[in-house]
């Protein structure tokens, strides 16, 4: 008889492997979004530049050899090997991915081994002399339990904490992302910082030489006083604002310096002069590199999230279905436990239906609504800003190009201009006024060079942002 009911058992476990696979097969798929769920309609190329031949996607840090710095690239992996905020990062992804992996285990059958031991005594007192009665019981078996996924909500719960982790680790690429572009802008910030001073250290120089000029010819009587006080005032100037240069070099420094992860010591040197862009931004790029970038990934990720949640918060709405499977054996004495003549075991199935929770799981579908227009709105926003980035770095790759085209001629014909004038003054021919005018033109000339130049830089580096990584 025993054999035969453990044949029964078998039947039915292997009718549930077969049910398995129907029930899974059936179950809901969440939505994912696309271009087709924006308010707005997006344009294939993006508008700011001609049309051409589209090229494949491919995300990564391969736009750091555009700028042809090897030690550029050298600070980008130390700080991707060494940030904080990265490693930080890093943990939030696992720890999503942890739950997904808890959230997916309820999809699976539950097992688990128990023993126990009981040992019990009792008196017989209905007899003349009471009777004493010992008594042993020892018990080792397995539970197995199951929900059956009929509606899907098990399902929808897992796909939605698989939905956040995937979320989790776009962000976690987002943000390698942006540190490496962080990196680059505060290296190239150091590099003008280093190069203003440079330029504050030279023009310091070069009016002390002009001012022991002007004192020379003070001493001859052939300036006046009012040429020295201002060719003096000049030389203070240009020594405060060295001083200045000074000062945000050293804070440009420590800045690069905590983004790797090292100690803000000011030891780091940059490099003598900002990198050129010997190559411009190809025709043709589609808008679909868009789909790469990490932050839109995380938006879609989570409309995917939240979508699942709604259909697990539907779902929990109707009846619950369980399977509990018992087996093991029972035996008086502990020898005999593993002997085939002592098995135990049963089959329970459990239904359970919500019939009254004061309105909670309602509630937690209407939250699960809002949370998924939320998400919704959200990828969006998300998109229609990294079209408005892309589009505006685009613009200003041109228009920054040509603005220093014009500042560095300003700057060549200002330096010609005041070595001039400084000629001239010498000969007696222009007055102080106008070597002044002359050397602040050139210096400000310059600087602005400089300034134009790192913003072009700038921008290069917020276009490789907005587009998730390479033109290519």
């Amino acid at each position: 008889m025993r054999q035969t009911e453990r044949t029964k058992l078998v039947k039915i476990a292997q009718l549930l492997v077969w049910i398995l696979p129907a029930v899974l097969a059936g179950c809901v798929q969440p939505h994912e979004p696309g271009a087709e769920d924006l308010p707005v309609p997006v344009p294939q190329e993006w508008t700011a530049i001609p049309h051409g031949e589209a090229g494949s996607a491919m995300a990564g840090q391969a736009w750091l050899g555009d700028f042809a710095d090897p030690r550029l690239e050298a600070l980008v992996a130390e700080a991707l090997s060494g940030n904080l905020g990265l490693q930080a990062g890093m943990a939030r992804m696992e720890q999503a991915m942890a739950v997904a992996r808890i959230e997916g285990a309820d999809r699976l059958p539950s097992l688990s081994i128990s023993g126990s031991a009981q040992r019990s005594q009792s008196y017989t007192i209905f007899q003349e002399t009471p009777v004493q009665t010992l008594g042993n019981r020892y018990e080792i078996g397995a539970v197995a339990s199951w929900e059956i996924d009929l509606w899907g909500r098990v399902r929808a719960q897992a796909a939605a904490a698989n939905a956040s982790a995937a979320a989790a680790r776009a962000d976690y690429e987002a943000l390698r992302l942006s540190l490496a572009t962080r990196i680059a802008q505060a290296w190239f910030n150091a590099i003008e910082a280093r190069s203003q001073e440079a330029l504050a250290r030279e023009t310091v120089a070069s009016f002390e030489s002009n001012l022991t000029t002007v004192e020379e010819r003070f001493r001859r009587g052939l300036s006046p006083a009012l040429d020295l006080r201002l060719t003096r005032a000049n030389v203070a100037t240009a020594r405060a604002n060295y001083s200045l240069q000074r000062r945000l070099a050293d804070t440009a420094v420590r800045t690069l310096e905590v983004l790797l992860g090292r100690y803000p010591s000011a030891g780091l040197v940059p490099a003598e002069a900002l990198p050129r862009l010997e190559d411009g931004v190809p025709s043709g790029l589609p808008s679909g590199l868009l789909d790469r970038r990490p932050d839109i990934l995380a938006a879609r990720q989570r409309v995917v999230a939240a979508d699942a949640g709604l259909i697990e918060a539907q779902r929990s709405l109707l009846p619950a279905i369980s399977l509990t499977a018992r087996y093991g054996r029972a035996s008086r004495e502990l020898d005999d436990l593993l002997d085939d003549n002592f098995d135990v075991w049963s089959l329970l199935g459990n239904i359970t239906a919500p019939v009254f929770q004061g309105g909670r799981l309602r509630a937690n579908v209407d939250r699960s609504n809002s949370a998924l227009a939320e998400a919704m709105a959200n990828y969006q926003n998300a998109v229609l800003t990294s079209f408005r980035e892309v589009e505006s770095a685009l613009v200003g790759e041109t228009l920054l190009a040509e603005q220093l085209a014009a500042v560095e001629l300003s700057a060549e014909e200002s330096v010609g201009a005041q070595q001039l004038a400084e000629e001239r003054y010498e000969r007696g021919l222009v007055d102080i006024i106008t070597v002044l005018e002359s050397q602040r033109r050139a210096f400000n000339a310059r600087s602005a060079a400089l300034a134009v130049h790192n913003q072009l830089l700038q921008n290069r580096l917020a276009l490789y942002l907005a587009l998730g990584g390479p033109f290519e």
